[in-house]
């Protein structure tokens, strides 16, 4: 009988104490607590500033303030415990700061960071131990990161000596979608930009989209070359500002290159088989192999023999061609286009790879009132001759009669 009541008696002791340090728990509560920045960008850094408020009229000894978080918050050094000592009742004039990583792969959210704070006091039911959960939301927004490339394929489509497009790929590859991304570029070292736009914007470029945009450009040389582009994004609500000046890098091969000139040849109206001689010199890198030249004209000149064909050009050599025209009849003297296309294969290119280049001319018809005056000169000159040489004669005839009467 005597130890039941024992029992009962170290029972309610128990249970007092534990109502004690139930009521004492929730002791320690933040006050003027602060997120900075705000939001928070992923892959830097956030620090939280915070006073604590005792709201009992006993200080509170060892206190302990310990914080934890959800992933990717969770063991995040260096998050420790941190133990603050005694924390008298009021609030405390110490300002106490975290400053922690937030990993570059946090996906944009709200985040909650909860400190826990154990500590004990002395009541006049003796020593009671309390503790306190005090929660912290960290909005956190991710970084976008804009990289510019050249997104064709290099260098099966980019020669020397050539106007060709490019296709610019403005891509996101970071966490977060970006907003206002304006791209300008210029030429680097090595290139021509022949674009007349060299700005682009996107409103919103989404997390791991791209967006492709052409510019025209030319390179004279064999080798690497670039392109700059400066680039400025914003994060999704504008809050923060981000730069940077990358190169895109272009990779250049040979190609053989081609000087085209006209030897003058003479064509007049209803005239056929007029040869047209080029001459054509192969200024660029490499030999061109399996050439062939075709011709195109328009009225009045007609294609005879419209085309050509070279083996193998060397780089440097030259060679000439020729092929024949006809003029028609009725067509009228002036200067008309005509426009030889190159073909060719050379052995930097890929198996079966055809490359093609034109050049444009002008050939010259001349007027058929041309022939015809010269004719009509040259037939009223030998006419005054033969008027002189008649007239000569019929005085030298009147000369000698007058002569022949005076002897008489």
């Amino acid at each position: 009988m005597k130890t039941k009541y024992v029992f009962m008696a170290l029972a309610t002791l128990m249970l007092l104490g534990g109502i004690v340090s139930a009521q004492w728990d929730g002791a320690s509560t933040f006050a003027n607590v602060s997120v900075s920045p705000n939001p928070v960008i992923a892959g830097g850094n956030a620090t939280i500033v915070f006073q604590l408020y005792n709201s009992y009229n006993f200080p509170l000894s060892s206190v302990n303030l310990q914080p934890t978080g959800s992933y990717p918050l969770l063991n995040v050094s260096p998050l420790n415990s941190r133990q603050l000592g005694p924390l008298p009742p009021g609030l405390n004039p110490t300002y106490f700061n975290y400053t922690f990583p937030i990993p570059a792969t946090a996906p944009s959210g709200v985040y909650t960071l909860t400190f826990t704070a154990t500590y004990y006091t002395y009541t006049a039911s003796g020593l009671v131990i309390g503790s306190s959960t005090m929660p912290v939301s960290i909005y956190v927004q991710n970084k976008p990161a804009i990289k510019v490339i050249a997104s064709s394929s290099q260098p099966a489509a980019l020669y020397a000596g050539y106007n060709q497009t490019v296709e610019l790929a403005i891509e996101n590859n970071g966490y977060g979608d970006a907003r206002n991304v304006s791209v300008t570029v210029s030429a680097g070292s090595g290139t021509n930009l022949l674009s007349s736009i060299n700005t682009f914007f996107i409103s919103n470029l989404t997390r791991g989209s791209a967006v492709d945009y052409p510019i025209l450009v030319s390179v004279e040389h064999t080798g690497s070359a670039r392109i700059i582009a400066n680039v400025t994004y914003y994060t999704s609500n504008f809050g923060q500002r981000f730069s940077s000046i990358q190169s895109v890098n272009l990779s250049v091969a040979p190609s053989a290159q081609f000087n085209i000139s006209a030897q003058s040849s003479s064509l007049s109206p209803g005239s056929t088989d007029v040869p047209l001689k080029f001459t054509i010199t192969n200024t660029g890198s490499s030999d061109a192999q399996d050439l062939q030249l075709s011709l195109e004209t328009n009225y009045p000149i007609t294609p005879v023999a419209s085309t050509a064909y070279i083996s193998d050009l060397k780089a440097g050599a030259t060679t000439n061609v020729t092929f024949l025209v006809s003029a028609d009849s009725s067509g009228v003297a002036g200067n008309y286009p005509v426009t030889i296309f190159e073909q060719w294969k050379q052995p930097s290119g890929a198996v079966n790879q055809q490359y093609s280049g034109s050049t444009a001319y002008y050939a010259a018809v001349q007027s058929s009132s041309v022939s015809g005056v010269y004719e009509e000169w040259v037939v009223g000159v030998i006419g005054i001759v033969i008027v002189v040489v008649i007239a000569l004669r019929l005085r030298a005839r009147f000369s000698k009669r007058q002569h022949g009467q005076k002897k008489a």
